[in-house]
C-alpha cells in the first residue's frame, strides 16, 4: 500500500459522498416542490440545506487529493486535457454551488416569513429563476463528463473541455425533454366499435 493509492481512494470516496448527497438534495427539492404546507417545505429545504453543505467540503478534497496524484506525474502532467477540464469542472460546480447557496438562503428566508404567518397554511406555488432550475442540471452533466475525463484521460485540453461541455447539453437536454414530455397533455386512446 502506498501514499498514491491511499489518495486515489479518497479521491474516489469524495465522489460517492458527492454522489450521495446529490441524490438527497435532488430528493429534498422533489419533496419541497410536492410539499402540501409551508412548514413541510421548510423542513425539505433544511434537508436540502444541510446535504448541500458536503459540496464544498467534497470539491476541496477532489482538488486536493488530484492535485496530490497528478504531482507524482511531475510537471508535464498538469498540462494533460483531463487535469485541466477537472479544474474547470471544480471552477464551475463551485461558481454554481455558492450561486444555488445565495438562493437557497432567499427561499429560505422566504419560507420561515410564511411559516410565520402559519406553518400548516397550504404551500403557495413558487416559481423559481430559470437559473435555478437549470444550474443543478447542468452541474450534474458536468460532474458526470469530469468523472468521465478523469476515467479516459484525454491529453488533449480540447477534447476534453468539449467533453465537459458536452455534459452539461446531453443533461440540459434529456432534462427539457422530459419536461417538455411531462407538459403534452397525456393520449387518450380511440375505441372503435
Amino acid at each position: 500500500m502506498d501514499s498514491y493509492r491511499i489518495a486515489l481512494f479518497l479521491h474516489v470516496m469524495t465522489l460517492v459522498v458527492a454522489a450521495s448527497s446529490g441524490a438527497v438534495t435532488k430528493l429534498a427539492v422533489g419533496r419541497r416542490i410536492r410539499a402540501r404546507t409551508i412548514g413541510e417545505a421548510l423542513e425539505w429545504h433544511s434537508v436540502l440545506v444541510s446535504a448541500s453543505r458536503a459540496f464544498p467540503l467534497c470539491l476541496a478534497s477532489f482538488v486536493i487529493t488530484g492535485s496530490y496524484m497528478v504531482s507524482r506525474g511531475g510537471a508535464q502532467a498538469w498540462k494533460s486535457g483531463f487535469v485541466i477540464s477537472g479544474l474547470l469542472g471544480v471552477a464551475f460546480l463551485l461558481g454554481t454551488g455558492t450561486y444555488l447557496g445565495i438562493k437557497a438562503k432567499a427561499l429560505k428566508q422566504v419560507l420561515e416569513n410564511l411559516a410565520k404567518q402559519g406553518a400548516e397554511r397550504p404551500m403557495p406555488k413558487l416559481v423559481p429563476p430559470t437559473l435555478v432550475r437549470t444550474l443543478p442540471v447542468a452541474n450534474t452533466g458536468v460532474a458526470l463528463a469530469v468523472v468521465f475525463d478523469m476515467a479516459t484521460k484525454p491529453v488533449s485540453v480540447p477534447l476534453a473541455v468539449g467533453i465537459l461541455l458536452l455534459g452539461a447539453m446531453i443533461s440540459l437536454g434529456l432534462s427539457r425533454r422530459k419536461a417538455g414530455l411531462r407538459a403534452r397533455p397525456s393520449a387518450v386512446p380511440v375505441v372503435s366499435g
